[in-house]
């Protein structure tokens, strides 16, 4: 009896010591990588001001992060932390000068080769990549996703829980100053970016597509947060009655947004969610019929009232009219797709240098398509990916696919299966994680949301949940 005392004891100490993880430090990492992120790296543009904060901060708290849960990190998640390391070593490869009888008999050097030849001058050392600057600023961009990555995976399941909820927080919150800025002035103080699209609600981000996408991943996080309730059914049913509120406000926002790629993602998240969502059990003293029949018409009468409320409101935006009309920039990403898919076979096997479409687009842009809209990526991110990155960057990716792949089959057997308490947890937020990564992975095929800190930030999170969830952490 003493011996069971003393190893219950024990247990609850080891507990709250938090013997699975380092605890306080790496949340406290993770929340502030997450919040300064959706604060000031919203844009998938290189010449923003915050970046200049953004930055050094993740520097920092990489830094931090290695030292304080990179030991715990690297035993819990050795696979994603070898794919991270392989992405930052293909970048380092790009940049790393090589002599010119080597970097010279790249397939596509020649115009460079040209450009030295006509100017009279020898060949210098070149690292593969076609514009150093922008390579570099490709590996500059790593240090956040890598620092929360080795953060993330040195939490428990309760702190992953309450990224969960903070994430849903955030998303709403992008969605609420997104209903400010579309029915505001088109040029109103809400706009934080320089470069965006104004008159439409993009909230913290610079563009509509990627406040869509994050709107759209509620979705299944709202549908985990209500599977993971504890709680009593009085609570129970006020808890269903916000999210159900929350989901009739997402569609609003998304319609705002003015993002016909969002609407399909909306669609996309309400099928995840469903795949997502388990029936919670409250515990506790059960309400009388007439008390749950109540809280179930306030509840349904607040969702009605703002899902009104919300549709009226984005019926008097332009978003509306955005998603009906022809878009001249959409049909340019159309025009340009055979250029870009030539320019990838004659880059290939290596790669242009990772960062590099600007420039290297710039070069096989025909003049039929010059115009006053302009590529900053190519609307394609696996294309994209395939021309800066070559043949490596094909393993890469389908290293990646591999690991959902598996993911999505582990999660599938046990959607029906009884877990203990912390396995349940631990596959509600996998399906919610996987969830988010096809979604994002559906949305980088027509733009680029893997491009802005904040949205790659958000999918390393989700990875982690995939892990938590089918032992690609497990020792």
């Amino acid at each position: 009896m003493h011996d069971f005392m003393q190893t219950s004891f024990l247990n609850r100490i080891r507990g709250r010591a938090g013997v699975d993880g380092p605890g306080r430090p790496a949340f406290v990492i993770a929340l502030v990588l997450l919040g300064a992120a959706f604060l000031m790296a919203g844009s998938g543009r290189d010449d923003i001001v915050s970046l200049l904060i953004w930055r050094p901060l993740s520097a920092v708290l990489l830094c931090v992060a290695a030292v304080t849960c990179g030991g715990e990190a690297w035993r819990r998640g050795k696979p994603l932390l070898l794919f991270a390391l392989a992405v930052v070593l293909l970048l380092v490869l790009h940049v790393i000068p090589l002599p010119p009888a080597v970097w010279t008999a790249l397939p596509g050097r020649e115009v460079v080769t040209d450009v030295y030849r006509a100017a009279g001058m020898e060949l210098p050392w070149q690292p593969l990549s076609m514009a150093q600057a922008r390579t570099w600023n490709a590996l500059f961009s790593l240090m956040g996703p890598v620092a929360l990555l080795i953060a993330a995976l040195a939490l428990d399941l309760r702190r992953h829980r309450q990224l969960l909820q903070f994430l849903i927080v955030v998303g709403l919150l992008s969605g609420v100053i997104g209903m400010i800025q579309a029915i505001g002035p088109s040029n109103g103080a809400l706009y934080f970016y320089r470069i965006t699209n104004n008159g439409l609600g993009v909230g913290l981000f610079a563009n509509r597509n990627h406040q869509a996408a994050l709107l759209a991943t509620l979705y299944p996080l709202l549908a985990a947060n209500l599977s993971l309730f504890k709680g009593k059914p009085d609570t129970l049913f006020f808890h269903k009655a916000m999210t159900l509120t929350g989901a009739c406000l997402l569609l609003s926002f998304i319609l705002m947004t003015g993002s016909r790629a969002g609407m399909v993602l909306a669609v996309a998240g309400l099928v995840f969610a469903w795949w997502v969502y388990r029936a919670p059990a409250a515990q506790g003293r059960v309400v009388g019929m007439r008390g749950r029949h109540r809280s179930r018409l306030v509840g349904l009468g607040i969702a009605t009232f703002l899902l009104v409320i919300g549709l009226v409101v984005a019926a008097n935006t332009p978003a509306l009219d955005r998603i009906l009309e022809t878009d001249p920039a959409s049909e340019l990403r159309f025009s340009a797709f055979p250029i870009l898919a030539e320019a990838t076979g004659r880059f290939f096997p290596f790669g242009s240098g990772i960062g590099t479409f600007v420039e290297v687009y710039q070069i096989s842009e025909p003049d039929r398509l010059v115009s006053q809209f302009y590529f900053n990526h190519a609307h394609n991110d696996y294309l994209e990916w395939l021309l800066t990155g070559g043949l490596p960057a094909l393993l890469l990716l389908l290293w990646a696919a591999y690991m959902a792949s598996v993911a999505f089959a582990s999660l599938w057997r046990r959607r029906g299966a009884v877990a203990e308490e912390s396995d349940y947890a631990a596959q509600i937020l996998g399906r919610a994680g996987f969830a988010v990564v096809a979604m994002l992975a559906l949305a980088s095929v027509t733009d680029y949301p893997l491009r802005v800190p904040s949205l790659l930030l958000y999918i390393t999170i989700a990875a982690v949940w995939c892990a938590n969830a089918y032992g690609f952490n497990r020792k």
